[in-house]
């Protein structure tokens, strides 16, 4: 639970006022993982005040303020830390030891890579390690606008609202992810082919950059749509250009699988009713 309170002895955390942006967003609700119940003020300068007892963040110029002359530390890959960041590198690991998230370090270094450093890249204008990732822009969107008569307060309690969601969510989907990386290169390894089969859907694309059984160049997955995917993920293969066609007809015809149900014009992927079809396209795709 976070409250936000106006007077100092009633506080036990305190970050600053005014404009907010995704870094003590985020590093709020860490900490309401952490800690429990907020109590937080805001405030605009905190020189000359009793903070005995209080966790101060963002704020102050402490452990866990970037305001600093010559900020707080950076990453080995240049990134400068924000709040969150700060937050994280000392408390991710406990919290998600909390959780009982399962590959801890593994996790801890996804979030890390995926999310948290893209949120500190953002909040130190450090634009170039932006290209091609985002970091969580709705919370800005949530300061109150020119023409708004909403209180920062306001707009502060909504941002944490959909952040808390987002946080949840992302955890979630980050901890699965691992998993399924961990299962994929446990499964490509123990195979003697060069394809591996899956029960289930998995996220791959990520996995596929850590194979150490580099002979795969094939991921077979049970669809939710009851059939089976098949993904070719050796950059330097596609299915054959004869079943990379409109006519699905034509394609089994050719391929001779009568259960052939889709070929991507990219030539990544196909489906098949059946396992043992999708094993079949494979030695299909590998003739000579």
């Amino acid at each position: 639970m976070i409250n936000i309170v106006k007077n100092l002895d009633n506080a036990n955390f305190v970050t600053h006022a005014g404009k907010f942006h995704a870094d003590e967003i985020f590093a709020t609700i860490l900490l309401e993982e952490i800690y429990g119940e907020i109590n937080l003020i805001r405030l605009p300068e905190v020189d000359g005040l009793n903070l005995d007892n209080k966790f101060v963040y963002d704020i102050g110029g402490g452990e866990f303020d970037h305001h600093q002359k010559n900020r707080n530390g950076k990453r080995k890959n240049g990134i400068y830390y924000s709040s969150i960041g700060l937050l994280w590198k000392k408390y991710g690991i406990r919290y998600l030891n909390d959780i009982g998230a399962k590959n801890i370090n593994k996790v801890y270094e996804y979030l890390d890579k995926e999310l948290i450093q893209y949120i500190d890249a953002t909040d130190n204008m450090q634009m170039e390690y932006l290209k091609s990732k985002t970091s969580p822009d709705f919370v800005k969107l949530c300061n109150p606008e020119w023409n708004e008569n909403i209180t920062e307060e306001e707009g502060f309690i909504h941002a944490l609202k959909l952040a808390d969601e987002f946080w949840t969510i992302y955890i979630k989907h980050a901890i699965a992810e691992v998993e399924a990386i961990e299962i994929i290169i446990k499964k490509t390894n123990e195979t003697k082919e060069n394809y591996a089969i899956f029960d289930k859907e998995l996220p791959y694309r990520k996995a596929i950059n850590l194979l150490e059984n580099k002979n795969i160049k094939y991921l077979i997955f049970k669809s939710k749509r009851e059939c089976y995917d098949i993904m070719v993920i050796d950059e330097k293969i596609k299915f054959k250009k004869e079943i990379i066609i409109n006519d699905i007809k034509q394609a089994r015809k050719l391929s001779k699988i009568n259960d052939l149900l889709y070929v991507d014009t990219h030539g990544k992927l196909c489906c098949t009713e059946t396992l043992d079809s999708a094993i079949r396209l494979v030695k299909y795709n590998d003739e000579k």
